[in-house]
């Protein structure tokens, strides 16, 4: 059930805003609002307990579905309101209101607003006086607490968050499946993990993938998630991602392939060769139908009688059966009682040293006892206990022994209790989250968006929503709610995935609290009270009825996948149907135009048109006052109307390429010159051509983030001087990416040495002819990731870059530098963990003098066709767990054969070596 403080809180935060008092006060029933608001600040000291009693009784549960609903009313009278009195010109709400008498009375607009605003009223002392009845009681916690105490609080910041999955027992389970991989039968056999949801089969099977001995038998590996919801072909691309490196004109063709082509590709790719495939949570029988023609058989090629594998993981036994009637599957056990404590242990106490102390111990093995040794109950459990004070333990156990002997099965009640013991702050973060696919890693930066959008991350003092969100973050990982995929090269979090289950949860309790529905295309009825919408893969039927019956939408997101196609119709009706709409989310949605009609949708704050064919945003769309994020992936360049520079709100806006690729594919290209200097807001712009608009406005952005920009032909020495001098200025900025046409274009001479003003700046990248570097005293000293493409450097760009102590990223990209030999000096790189070299046609001779990249853990090689071996001294790099090679020649794959090869005993000691 969504918290139902948050939702009042969100209403007392609108009703709060200046333009809507303003509006109220106009018509003369600002009196009635403010009794709407005190009502419901009264009812706050209640809402807490009713959260807490809901669970187990149904009066209660209504009774809180009641609040909530009077809440969503009251909030659905004022946006609508404010939506028919909206100005269609940016002239104010005084002069909209004049228009809008004239057209309508506003002695009858008034009088209609005052009766729905009196009926409400009405409705909430209703709701408020018939509390008693359930023995709801005034807990006297303040709005805006959590439940975590202030040393917890603190300890949770500067706690690190562990980005590998825990991994406590299964060591027997952990040597038999290796021993079934890389022994044994030599046809390809499907070797399957088997077992409950929660059981750990990801877990494990990803610790058996990333096996130094599984690595060292298999010359290609794939890992493919399947779920219940997927698309044929999209997994047969991702296999193909996994195997083979592509040329850009490789990857459009295989974009235009059905799926019989793209399975005998793949196919012909694996012949001879040995492979493990994972095919992580299949379903059904037909699902490994619909993708086993990619893996080759023996009867059909006689020479793959190599050890080849398959391995995949169902919580059907018949699935895997099905796969290879041969291969007995592996059913998967519940830990032992040591192995459940161990983990626990490490989950409740990883500030402590993975110690219980003597005080919780008792407390805790009956805690544990009751997860049944259920990996996922047990790690959630964990979570939630580390966010508990000492005194809090014995409820929590209470908790949990009421819930279970309820008669439910126990993984979900403990799932439950989790959620339930959430702050109220997070259950609605939590529930967002069920607008994902199953099985999908989304991005930490759009998630905090949403959240924003939405109106989930209230203003801490001078803390930005920004940041609010990655705390909420933070603490739903620490809780291990969320599982953290990816970060970023400052050691932020890049990515994030949700366990099946605890999606399932958050579906589940979204819906009974009218937060979220997730149409599966199963049913033609919209629930008419849902708050939000979310549409995944082809379920958008044009017979789904929008426009009448469902008026109350916050939020429509919609996931297509594949060849699912949205109709112009259908997307017509989300202006028409849905005009409240705060977020609009667009993914693999081919429009090739955004109706003019988009500017009505006055209230929307987060509008995403992602892998489109946008080729131009209308000139409406400066009617979205209130827009926080605009967000455009298109396959071509996206023409900006000037009106943009209305959208005073604005915070990011971003147009990006499908393929996240660096000069090549769309740009946004602002038309003339608009006064962007209103942005004062704006913390993120992406991908812009350098043009007129930047005269006078760019170095106005002073709260800009982030920054992507090009030079076309002919404007590097125009605008080129203009570009680097405004950047200077720019002094909140932490990334910046500057290219220029193709990559080919100079940079204006000393153009970045202004760089080294700016102190926040941590994330560069430059693509185009630099003349050089400049000095290490002057180059920009707390930078982490630096990205170089086409610079054409004649010096050794290492003997400089070494020398910056903060660097973790470099990428050293197509023509970045055209000498023929690299050094590392010891010493050289302190803190680099990542270092990726790629095309660097001349690039014939590399030296690592002992001592360098002391903390190097992942090196990438990638079509450097000059350089026929390893370098020297790699083999003193201990820290290397990962390394990638890409397009080599065979002379250098066979200095790198297994204890034959010549560089065999520089690579020895790493854990993941990668050759394609």
């Amino acid at each position: 059930m969504v918290a139902v403080e948050a939702v009042v809180l969100q209403l007392l935060v609108k009703l709060a805003d200046p333009l809507i008092k303003e509006v109220i006060s106009l018509y003369e029933v600002d009196d009635k609002v403010e009794l709407i608001v005190t009502q419901f600040t009264q009812m706050q000291c209640f809402l807490k307990d009713a959260d807490d009693k809901q669970e187990g009784d149904e009066r209660v549960k209504n009774w809180v579905l009641n609040v909530t609903d009077a809440a969503y009313v009251a909030e659905d009278l004022i946006d609508t309101f404010i939506f028919k009195v909206a100005p269609l010109k940016r002239t104010g709400f005084v002069g909209c209101i004049t228009r809008y008498a004239c057209i309508f009375c506003e002695l009858k607009a008034r009088y209609k607003l005052s009766s729905e605003i009196e009926r409400i009223n009405n409705k909430i002392r209703v709701i408020s006086e018939s509390r008693s009845t359930f023995g709801i009681q005034n807990i006297g916690q303040e709005a805006g607490t959590s439940s975590a105490g202030p040393s917890l609080q603190e300890w949770r910041l500067t706690s690190p968050l562990d980005q590998e999955p825990d991994f406590v027992g299964f060591e027997k389970e952990l040597e038999f499946l290796v021993e079934r991989l890389t022994k044994g039968e030599s046809r390809r056999c499907v070797v399957s993990v088997v077992g409950m949801g929660g059981l750990g089969k990801t877990t494990l099977t990803k610790k058996v993938y990333n096996d130094t001995r599984v690595k060292a038998r298999f010359h290609f590996r794939a890992w493919i998630c399947l779920s219940q919801e997927y698309d044929v072909k999209d997994i047969l691309k991702k296999i193909i991602d996994c195997c083979m490196v592509l040329s850009e004109e490789e990857s459009k063709k295989v974009e235009k392939m059905d799926v019989f082509e793209l399975r005998h590709k793949i196919s012909e790719y694996l012949k001879g060769k040995i492979y493990l495939v994972v095919v992580d949570d299949i379903w059904t029988n037909e699902a490994w139908d619909a993708i086993k023609g990619a893996f080759p058989l023996n009867d059909t090629l006689p020479d793959v009688e190599n050890g080849s594998r398959v391995m995949i993981t169902t919580r059907n036994k018949v699935v895997a059966l099905h796969a290879d009637a041969q291969s007995l599957p592996y059913e998967l056990l519940t830990l032992g009682k040591d192995e459940s404590w161990n983990l626990f242990c490490r989950k409740a106490f990883p500030g402590q040293g993975n110690v219980c102390p003597e005080n919780l111990e008792q407390f805790g093995r009956k805690i544990v006892e009751e997860c049944c040794g259920l990996p996922l109950a047990i790690v959630v459990i964990g979570g939630l206990l580390s966010t508990k004070e000492e005194w809090e333990w014995e409820n929590v156990r209470e908790s949990i022994t009421w819930q279970i002997n309820e008669g439910q099965d126990k993984i979900s009640k403990i799932l439950s209790l989790s959620f339930r013991d959430l702050p109220y702050q997070l259950k609605p973060c939590f529930l967002y989250l069920g607008i994902f696919p199953e099985d999908y890693e989304f991005r930490a930066k759009k998630l905090i968006q949403l959240w924003a959008a939405e109106g989930f991350l209230q203003q801490r003092g001078n803390e930005t929503a920004e940041k609010v969100g990655q705390d909420f973050l933070n603490e739903l990982i620490q809780r291990s709610i969320i599982q953290l995929a990816k970060r970023s090269s400052n050691g932020g979090i890049k990515s994030c995935r949700i366990h099946d289950l605890l999606r399932d949860l958050s579906i589940s309790k979204a819906k009974e609290g009218m937060f979220l529905q997730v149409h599966h295309g199963n049913s033609n009825t919209l629930a008419s009270r849902a708050r939000r919408l979310v549409i995944h893969h082809n379920a958008f039927r044009e017979s789904t009825s929008l426009s009448s019956s469902t008026p109350h939408f916050r939020s429509v997101l919609i996931h297509m996948q594949g060849n699912d196609k949205l109709r112009s119709k259908q997307v017509k009706l989300l202006y028409k149907g849905f005009k409240l709409l705060r977020v609009l989310d667009l993914h693999n949605v081919k429009i090739h135009e955004l109706s003019s009609e988009i500017g009505a949708l006055i209230h929307l704050k987060y509008l995403g048109c992602t892998n489109t064919y946008l080729s131009s945003l209308p000139s409406s769309i400066g009617k979205l006052l209130n827009l926080q994020t605009l967000v455009v992936t298109s396959y071509g360049n996206v023409n900006i109307p000037r009106q943009i520079e209305k959208m005073e709100q604005l915070r990011h806006f971003q147009v990006m390429h499908p393929s996240g690729g660096g000069y090549y594919g769309s740009w946004g290209v602002i038309q003339g010159r608009p006064r962007l200097n209103q942005m004062c807001n704006l913390h993120t712009l992406t991908r812009v051509k350098a043009g007129e608009w930047m005269h006078g406005c760019l170095e106005s952005l002073t709260h800009l983030r982030k920054l992507g920009i090009r030079l076309d032909y002919g404007m590097s020495h125009v605008y080129g001087a203009v570009l680097f001098e405004s950047i200077r200025k720019l002094k909140c900025l932490q990334s910046l990416l500057v290219t220029t046409e193709l990559g080919y274009l100079d940079f204006p001479k000393s153009s970045v040495r202004p760089l080294s003003s700016l102190p926040t700046l941590r994330k560069l990248v430059l693509e185009g002819m630099l003349p050089h570097l400049p000095e290490p005293s002057e180059f920009l000293t707390n930078l982490t990731k630096l990205t170089l493409r086409r610079s054409n450097l004649v010096q050794d760009p290492l003997a400089t870059l070494e020398k910056l102590e903060n660097l973790r990223v470099l990428r050293l990209l197509e023509d970045s530098y055209g000498g023929v030999e690299l050094a590392c000096t010891s010493k050289g790189f302190p803190r680099l963990e990542s270092l990726h070299l790629e095309e660097l046609r001349t690039l014939t001779w590399w030296t690592v003098e002992e001592g360098a990249l002391p903390s190097l853990l992942h090196l990438q090689i990638n079509s450097c066709h000059q350089l026929t071996m390893l370098p020297e001294g790699l083999q003193h790099v201990t820290t290397l767990k990962k390394l990638e090679l890409l397009n080599v020649l065979p002379a250098f794959n066979e200095r790198l054969r297994e204890d034959e090869g010549e560089d065999w005993n520089k690579i020895r000691h790493i854990l993941s070596i990668d050759i394609r």
